[in-house]
């Protein structure tokens, strides 16, 4: 076991012992697995980085967050995040496009590809130019390799159809969406085996024509 395998048995524990006295007593080692996390992280982006020229160059040390959340103006006082992100994206955690986002939790993992939450302006752009060009939103979310991993957009929607569209469009659940994202959980055993690098990867790549659609109306 390495890796995000022990990320996810250290986080088991974390959940249950959600202080920093009892985080500083394991500190040094959450620091040796965050170093082999990273060092799959790394191989990841190397990989990716042949077919998602976004990816060259980046490091991984800056697409994940760190562990201590932030409590200031929050009425949850945990000190310590139960779960470790990794954002793949040019610029890493910073770029708000559309991106992959690696999410390692015990019971609740999994790769999500899209846009979360846009701004309004973006999510505006976003609607504007899937109405647009439907037919290929659709092609693209119905490929059978792609829909095999990816079964549809999750996240949150509107109760009615945003202002400037048609009610009775065909495709009016995809417009009420408030983000676009998709989604394959990803089972704690799956990180069990060295090859689920690649299996990401290959997730990864079947993604990419849907993280350019969004791109190509945000930048």
């Amino acid at each position: 076991m390495r890796g995000m395998s022990k990320m996810l048995a250290f986080l088991k524990e974390l959940r249950e012992n959600n202080d920093r006295m009892w985080f500083a007593e394991r500190k040094d080692y959450y620091n040796a697995v965050r170093a082999e996390c990273i060092d799959e992280i790394e191989r990841i982006l190397r990989c990716a980085s042949a077919f998602d020229p976004d990816l060259r160059g980046v490091a991984a040390t800056d697409c994940i967050y760190r562990i201590y959340r932030d409590i200031r103006f929050s009425a949850d006082k945990r000190p310590l995040k139960e779960h470790f992100g990794i954002v793949m994206a040019r610029g890493g955690r910073r770029n708000p496009n559309a991106l992959y986002y690696l999410h390692i939790q015990p019971g609740c993992s999994g790769l999500y590809v899209g846009v979360h939450l846009p701004e309004p302006a973006n999510l505006k752009k976003l609607r504007i130019d899937i109405d647009a060009g439907i037919e290929e939103f659709d092609e693209i979310m119905s490929a059978p390799e792609f829909s095999a991993v990816f079964p549809g957009l999750v996240g949150e929607s509107l109760k009615s159809m945003p202002k400037g569209f048609a009610k009775d469009l065909p495709h009016a659940d995809v417009l009420k969406m408030k983000e676009f994202l998709v989604m394959t959980p990803l089972d704690d055993e799956f990180f069990a085996d060295d090859s689920w690098l690649d299996t990401v990867v290959g997730y990864m790549e079947l993604a990419k024509p849907f993280k350019d659609f969004l791109n190509y109306s945000l930048e």
